[in-house]
């Protein structure tokens, strides 16, 4: 049996305002949220950050996506990011297997452009070099957007 563990709105403000702090040093940052988990914190960053965003589609653990797709690619504008390669932050709310960090990555954006990097809220230790704010422990998150009601 799973123990699920309760991720609250303050303890995800908190992590926000982490995130946007270690951030803010990017030279061109453009944030790309995975579709569903990564688009509240993607949408939260690129705010807070005044970054152009984007959003990839995979869904291996609600859906049967077979490969990475974009939703909104904005990576390539030429108005957003007119001299160099932008630094292209992927962001998703849990690594579990890495299944869809490294699908996301096998995309000819991130192939042609070194200068990314990948964050998740939670997270294991793993070779993919995704960097994560909070062990998951295989546990169940239940984040507060999740919840209908109680516990917001």
């Amino acid at each position: 049996m799973t123990e699920n563990y309760n991720y609250f709105y303050d303890q995800y403000y908190n992590d926000i305002a982490d995130l946007t702090e270690r951030l803010s040093k990017a030279s061109d940052p453009h944030i790309v949220a995975i579709y569903r988990g990564g688009l509240p914190i993607g949408v939260h960053l690129s705010n807070a950050l005044g970054c152009p965003l984007s959003i990839v589609k995979y869904q291996s653990r609600d859906g049967e996506d077979q490969k990475a797709e974009w939703l909104l690619n904005l990576t390539g504008d030429k108005k957003l990011h007119p001299k160099f390669f932008p630094e292209l932050i992927v962001v998703d709310d849990i690594y579990d297997t890495g299944e869809t960090f490294r699908a996301v990555l096998n995309l000819p954006e991130f192939h042609n452009n070194p200068n990314y990097r990948t964050i998740a809220l939670f997270g294991n230790p793993n070779d993919d070099k995704v960097t994560y704010l909070h062990e998951q422990v295989y546990r169940w998150i239940v984040f507060p957007w999740e919840r209908v009601k109680g516990g917001m």
